[in-house]
């Protein structure tokens, strides 16, 4: 039978948190619903003989120059041929090997869009706390296009959504590209449905983390694309205190 979910999952030297997620996915009780695809932008710190070593356990591995984190995810979105997507990037893990089995009946009544809670871990893969009580904004039920005017609510990773809805990442974001993805995803009315249980781990410390005032910056420019400039302010007014709420919990 064919997989249901394409997972594909971008590195570049980031060998240990690679580790990590290919234990996570190769371990799935459903492993045979998943097409893993993995895009590593050369790296140099032994990645690359680990993942030609473990090809055999790879779908589709895809090993070359990148421009950036956003083309690998374009790369790897092209070579997805699952009815959907999910992206599980070097660090990040599917939270327990039977996740993917109990995603397995919520496709019954075919929604466009899945999602379900995250567990923020640390470089060293320890838990930290999950964004639904982390966060001061209120977890969602659903998922619809107002969603995301204060920022993101539910993390990338535990976001599963269609392949024929998914367009390419917008390469004129470094930072907030997957922002912008997912509001556009959620423009076209989805039918969403939600995981009643933590679907991901995600890594703290990313890229967004390490370019922090580049990061605020661009979502500040994705959220005003999509909502308005100044309902964007006034929002923001609330986004502000609510992440400097969220780096005080997490630190």
């Amino acid at each position: 039978m064919k997989p249901q979910f394409s997972v594909i999952t971008i590195n570049y030297n980031n060998l240990s948190g690679l580790k990590r997620t290919y234990a996570s996915v190769h371990g799935q009780t459903a492993r045979n619903q998943i097409q893993w695809i993995v895009v590593d932008g050369y790296s140099n710190d032994g990645s690359v003989p680990f993942l030609e070593e473990h090809a055999c356990d790879i779908d589709k591995l895809i090993i070359e120059k990148d421009k950036g984190i956003y083309d690998a995810m374009n790369k790897g979105l092209a070579a997805a041929d699952a009815p959907y997507v999910w992206f599980m990037n070097s660090g990040d893990v599917i939270y327990d090997n039977r996740v993917t089995e109990k995603l397995l009946p919520l496709l019954e009544t075919s929604p466009d869009v899945l999602f379900g809670d995250t567990m923020f871990v640390d470089e060293q893969g320890e838990d930290i706390g999950l964004i639904s009580e982390l966060k001061p904004q209120r977890f969602p039920d659903h998922l619809d296009v107002k969603s995301f005017r204060f920022g993101m609510n539910i993390c990338h990773q535990s976001f599963v959504a269609k392949k024929q809805l998914c367009e390419p990442y917008d390469l004129q974001y470094r930072q907030a590209a997957d922002v912008d993805w997912i509001i556009r995803i959620l423009k076209k009315n989805p039918v969403s449905a939600k995981a009643p249980f933590i679907m991901a781990g995600f890594e703290t410390g990313g890229s967004s983390s390490q370019n922090e005032k580049k990061a605020w910056k661009e979502r500040f420019a994705v959220l005003s694309k999509h909502y308005g400039l100044l309902p964007n302010l006034i929002n923001h007014a609330w986004i502000i205190m609510r992440r400097l709420l969220f780096n005080l919990k997490i630190r």
